[in-house]
């Protein structure tokens, strides 16, 4: 009887764990049904090289980026288009982790848990992404051959309305030595989102904002620059001799000599705790892509180092879309939105479906610094930048020139619209392009004005 009793019991377990599993199941099914069906696995939806056969991208105002035609996948007609947007379009052999037709292909596959696959077509659903592909040329145009990236985003809602990285290719037209010659190192990283460089001066913001809070009479004392000063054991030093300035003639004139000590002043953990909560060693999740982590050494770092470091150079490291999301915070009151390049969604019925709220950020600086750091960068712009190069719109920014072992400096500029017809940030890199103003500044400049330009 006890054995009957047993196996009575057992059986109960085994159809209650097999009635769990078809819950499991079903809650999955529901959940991810259409991510199964999408993926490169499902012959019906990709040709024998993994192209994905049905959906349409197009830009925000309804350029067609890539679609498909009689079971063929094709891109613009536009060589520069094809070329800018490659990056966030994504390529023919899926090299390109970014590119939209392998991170958006559950918008763009026609799928429905309750009804399964709808017919396939050419046409699928249509994903508009938020880049402007005119404001994509001219960034690709305006680089002129050299490596870097450039990215442009509404701090507001997220939407990235330029996104390139360089160097790239015309995916009609695949160079024959992309293999080979150097000149296409990293061709298919996306340097907005998964590269690292020394920020230079671009970080000395962080160390004005880390300043303002720290050091009571930061903003109130008058500072001496001589051209160079010992910091620790050794000597920082300035392009020039700068004299005496204020806090805010010191970040406009990007003085080594002034900031160096203010880091100092302020302490390696404290520095260190003002980094981590910037978001600059974070890393962001964006339509499954993971941007890079930057890295700075400022806690463990000598005297000297730590002066160094908070001028952006020693060791430290920074990722182009994490320092446009921390000036976006800047613009935005101390939180912004989280980069999204998806802007909307319209099915085979020409109805617009459902896609993620925006969301934000933690807050990466307090309010009133926030206030007080955008009083300081519009300052940039009227006394150490051309400020005739871009749109009339009240704009804030800080440069970078980093030198290199070997050819020209590395350029930066970034900032952001203090607007709320366009609440934008900015981020310009250009490798070896020279001085940070002029030409990441030229740069930005260019895009900016196509950007307010465009209906």
């Amino acid at each position: 009887m006890r054995k009957i009793e047993q196996r009575v019991r057992f059986c109960k377990l085994i159809l209650l764990v097999f009635i769990l599993g078809i819950i499991v199941f079903l809650v999955r099914y529901k959940k991810d049904s259409g991510k199964w069906y999408t993926q490169p696995f499902n012959k019906n939806l990709y040709s024998g090289s993994g192209e994905l056969l049905t959906g349409t991208l197009t830009d925000r105002y309804g350029t067609i980026l890539s679609g498909v035609d009689d079971g063929y996948r094709y891109y613009s007609g536009l060589p520069l288009v094809r070329t800018a947007t490659l990056h966030t379009v994504g390529d023919r052999n899926n090299k390109i982790g970014t590119g939209a037709l392998t991170n958006l292909r559950d918008y763009l596959v026609p799928y429905n848990s309750r009804k399964g696959a709808s017919a396939i077509s050419d046409r699928g659903n249509e994903v508009r992404l938020s880049i402007a592909a005119d404001a994509c040329v001219t960034a690709y145009t305006a680089l002129d051959g050299k490596a870097g990236c450039i990215g442009v985003y509404n701090y507001k809602t997220g939407e990235i309305l330029c996104l390139v990285s360089a160097p790239s290719y015309d995916p009609n037209n695949v160079p024959e030595d992309i293999e080979t010659n150097e000149a296409y190192d990293g061709i298919y990283v996306n340097r907005f989102f998964h590269s690292v460089y020394a920020p230079g001066s671009v970080f000395k913001t962080l160390t004005l904002q880390a300043a303002l809070e720290m050091i009571p009479d930061a903003a109130s004392r008058t500072y001496v620059c001589e051209g160079s000063v010992k910091v620790g054991d050794n000597t920082v030093t300035c392009p020039q001799k700068h004299g005496k300035l204020t806090l805010s003639d010191a970040y406009a004139v990007s003085c080594n000599c002034v900031f160096s000590q203010l880091a100092v002043e302020i302490g390696g953990d404290k520095m260190t705790e003002y980094v981590r909560k910037a978001g600059l060693t974070s890393s962001y999740k964006i339509h499954g892509i993971s941007t890079a982590k930057g890295s700075f050494e400022l806690a463990s770092s000598t005297v000297n180092r730590l002066g160094w470091g908070g001028v952006g150079l020693y060791h430290d490291l920074v990722n182009p879309c994490s320092l446009m999301i921390y000036y976006g915070a800047i613009a935005n009151g101390g939180k912004a939105a989280l980069p999204t390049y998806l802007y909307e969604v319209i099915d085979q019925k020409d109805r617009r479906l459902d896609i993620p709220e925006t969301q934000f950020t933690s807050e990466l600086v307090s309010p009133d610094t926030a206030a007080s750091l955008r009083i300081y960068m519009k300052n940039n712009m009227a006394k150490s930048y051309d400020s005739t190069r871009f749109p009339n719109v009240p704009i804030g920014a800080k440069s970078g020139t980093v030198e290199q072992q070997t050819g020209k400096s590395n350029s930066w500029f970034a900032g952001f619209i203090d607007s709320e017809e366009y609440p934008y940030a900015f981020v310009v890199f250009v490798e070896h392009g020279g001085s940070g103003s002029r030409v990441a500044g030229d740069i930005a400049a260019k895009v900016l004005n196509t950007l307010i330009a465009v209906p």
